[in-house]
C-alpha cells in the first residue's frame, strides 16, 4: 500500500476518533419534536399565547407560495395530548414568496407580528417590502397583514429577524442598518404615542460584534433578551446567548452568556422562544438533524433557564514531534448557488433575454440548461466559488439594458430578483429607499441611498443613449412652496451624486412637486411615507 493512502486512512481514523470522543463528552438536553421534523429546513419556532399552536419557518418544501427555492413559509402544528399534530402550511394570508417568520404575539392572541410585507398594490418593482408587518384576527383566520411605520427603516442585508415585547412597544430586529458593526447587528425601536416606531439604534458593543447577531427573543420581564451570535465564545458555528438589560438604556447590556451545552452544540443553534406559559422553550439546531435545522424542546421550570458558562479549554500540552507524519485532510468548499429571476418591472412576468455572466476573467452566456421553471416562475441557476466578484449583463427586447455587480457570500439571499424597465419614453420607476433627513436635502441613510441610485446609473451606463428626469415628492403637510422647493433639493442631491460618478448632467433633467403628485390621499403615517419619493422617468 502506499505511504500516502496509510496517511489518509489514518488521518481518516484519528478524525473519527475525535468525533466520536467529541460526541460522548457533550450531554445535550435537547427535546426532539418527532412529529413535526423533516427532511426540509425547520427554524424559528414561536408558540401561541395559548400553548395550542406551535408555529415555525420552513424552507426549501415545494408546498411552499415559492416552491423550492422559497426562503421559508411559515407552518404550524396544533397540540396533541402530550405531542404535536403533523404541521400543516399557514396558507396565503400569512405567506408571500419572500422570507416568512412569526415575530410575535399580543398577549390576547389578537395580532400576530410577522416578517417582511406584501404589498400587492405596488406600482412598480419588488412587491416584497423588508420590515416588520402585523396582521389582526378575524374569526378563526388572520387578516390582510399591514406594514408597520418605522421611521427611516433600512436594512441592506437579505435577513431579517425580530421579537416584539409582550405589550407590544418595542421591537428588537436583527439587520444591516445605520452604523452596523459588521454582518447583521442588533436593533432597537420604540412604539410612539401616535402609531409610530422610532428609528432603528443598536443595543450597543456589548452585544453586537463584526459577525452576525441573529433571531432576538425579549423575555416577559422586557430586559432578558437571548439571541444567536457567531462573535461571541461559543461551542460551534451559532450559539445561543443570554444577556439583561442595564438600568432603562436599551442601549447598555450586561455581558452575554453562553447558555451552555445543554443547549448549544457543534452545529447551528438559533431561534430560542419562551413561551406564554408552559414548561418548554423551542430553538432549532442543525446538531445531528434529519435535514437542514430541525426543531427542539428544552425543559424550564422557571422563564429564565440556569445559564452554564462556556467551559475553559486548557492549551494542550505541546507532543514530540514522530516520524510519523498525518496529512490534514482537505475539505472543500462548497460552492455558492445563486439564482437570479428576470421579470418585467411593471407587471412582474418572467422576461427572456440573453444574459451574461463575467467573473474571474470569464465571460459566460446563460444556456437553456441553466433555467428551470418552479411555480410559475422561470429561475436561472448558476454556482460561484466563495468571494467570487461577477457582473450579470442583460439584453432583452423592449427594454433597456440591465447589468448589475454581484459578490457571491455565503449567509446571502440565493433569490436574487433582477427587475428589467420598459425602453419606452415615459415610463416612470420609484428609486426606492432614498430617504432623506427631516426638513432636509441630504440622506438619512448615505450608504443606502447611494446603493439605490447606483442602480439607476447602472442602468443608464449600459444604455449611454437614455436621458430621464428625476422627479421629487413630499407628503403635503405645510407651505406648498416649501415643499416644492425641499422636494426640488432633494432630487438635485440625487442629480449630484450621479453626476459625481460619471454621468452627464445633460442627460438628467430634475422638478419638484412637493405635494402635488400624491398617491395616496390618506393622513396616516404610511399613507404620508407613501407619498414621500423619488422617481425617474425616461424621456430619450
Amino acid at each position: 500500500m502506499k505511504l500516502r493512502s496509510i496517511r489518509n486512512i489514518l488521518s481518516l481514523c484519528l478524525m473519527l476518533m475525535l468525533a466520536l470522543s467529541s460526541l460522548k463528552a457533550q450531554q445535550t438536553a435537547h427535546v426532539v419534536l418527532d412529529s413535526i421534523n423533516s427532511s426540509y429546513d425547520e427554524h424559528s419556532p414561536m408558540l401561541s399565547p395559548d400553548g395550542q399552536r406551535l408555529y415555525f419557518t420552513r424552507a426549501g418544501h415545494p408546498a411552499n407560495i415559492g416552491g423550492v427555492l422559497d426562503q421559508g413559509d411559515i407552518w404550524y402544528a396544533q397540540k396533541s395530548g402530550d405531542g404535536w399534530s403533523r404541521p400543516v402550511h399557514a396558507g396565503p394570508e400569512l405567506n408571500h414568496p419572500g422570507l416568512n417568520g412569526i415575530v410575535g404575539f399580543s398577549a390576547d392572541g389578537q395580532r400576530l407580528y410577522l416578517l417582511n410585507f406584501f404589498d400587492k398594490t405596488a406600482r412598480a418593482g419588488s412587491k416584497l417590502k423588508n420590515g416588520i408587518a402585523v396582521a389582526k384576527k378575524s374569526g378563526n383566520s388572520w387578516g390582510e397583514p399591514e406594514l408597520l411605520p418605522i421611521k427611516y427603516f433600512s436594512n441592506s442585508s437579505a435577513h431579517i429577524s425580530a421579537t416584539i415585547s409582550r405589550d407590544e412597544s418595542v421591537l428588537i430586529m436583527s439587520i444591516i442598518s445605520y452604523n452596523t458593526e459588521g454582518n447583521e447587528d442588533l436593533y432597537y425601536s420604540l412604539k410612539g404615542a401616535n402609531g409610530e416606531w422610532s428609528q432603528p439604534k443598536g443595543l450597543g458593543e456589548n452585544i453586537n460584534t463584526y459577525a452576525e447577531e441573529w433571531t432576538p427573543y425579549l423575555g416577559s420581564d422586557n430586559k432578558t433578551l437571548y439571541f444567536t451570535s457567531n462573535g461571541h465564545e461559543g461551542f460551534g458555528s451559532r450559539d445561543i446567548f443570554v444577556t439583561e438589560k442595564q438600568g432603562n438604556s436599551w442601549e447598555s447590556w450586561s455581558e452575554p452568556k453562553n447558555l451552555g451545552d445543554a443547549i448549544n452544540t457543534k452545529g447551528v443553534e438559533q431561534g430560542y422562544a419562551i413561551p406564554f406559559s408552559g414548561t418548554i422553550a423551542y430553538f432549532s439546531s442543525t446538531q445531528n438533524s434529519e435535514g437542514f435545522g430541525d426543531l427542539f424542546g428544552f425543559p424550564i421550570d422557571k422563564e429564565e433557564p440556569v445559564i452554564i458558562d462556556a467551559p475553559v479549554v486548557d492549551e494542550p500540552e505541546p507532543q514530540p514531534q514522530t516520524d510519523i507524519l498525518i496529512d490534514t485532510l482537505e475539505v472543500p468548499v462548497p460552492d455558492v448557488d445563486m439564482i437570479f429571476v428576470i421579470k418585467d418591472q411593471r407587471t412582474l412576468e418572467d422576461v427572456d433575454g440573453e444574459v451574461t455572466f463575467e467573473y474571474n476573467g470569464i465571460t459566460k452566456k446563460a444556456s437553456p440548461s441553466d433555467y428551470e421553471t418552479l411555480v410559475d416562475n422561470r429561475m436561472l441557476q448558476m454556482s460561484f466559488a466563495p468571494g467570487t466578484e461577477l457582473t450579470v449583463s442583460i439584453k432583452a427586447e423592449g427594454f433597456l439594458n440591465f447589468e448589475r455587480k454581484f459578490t457571491a457570500k455565503r449567509g446571502t439571499s440565493r433569490l436574487q430578483e433582477l427587475l428589467l424597465v420598459a425602453e419606452e419614453v415615459g415610463t416612470k420607476v420609484e428609486i426606492e429607499n432614498v430617504l432623506f433627513r427631516r426638513a432636509s436635502a441630504e440622506f438619512s441613510d448615505v450608504e443606502t441611498a447611494q446603493k439605490q441610485i447606483d442602480e439607476l446609473i447602472g442602468l443608464m451606463n449600459a444604455n449611454p443613449g437614455m436621458a430621464i428626469r428625476l422627479e421629487g415628492h413630499t407628503d403635503n403637510r405645510g407651505d406648498a412652496k416649501l415643499l416644492r422647493d425641499l422636494s426640488e433639493a432633494r432630487v438635485k442631491t440625487v442629480r449630484d451624486y450621479m453626476i459625481s460618478k460619471g454621468i452627464s448632467g445633460s442627460r438628467i433633467e430634475f422638478v419638484g412637486y412637493g405635494g402635488e403628485k400624491p398617491l395616496n390621499s390618506g393622513n396616516s403615517a404610511a399613507a404620508r411615507e407613501i407619498n414621500r419619493r423619488v422617481e425617474f422617468v425616461i424621456i430619450k
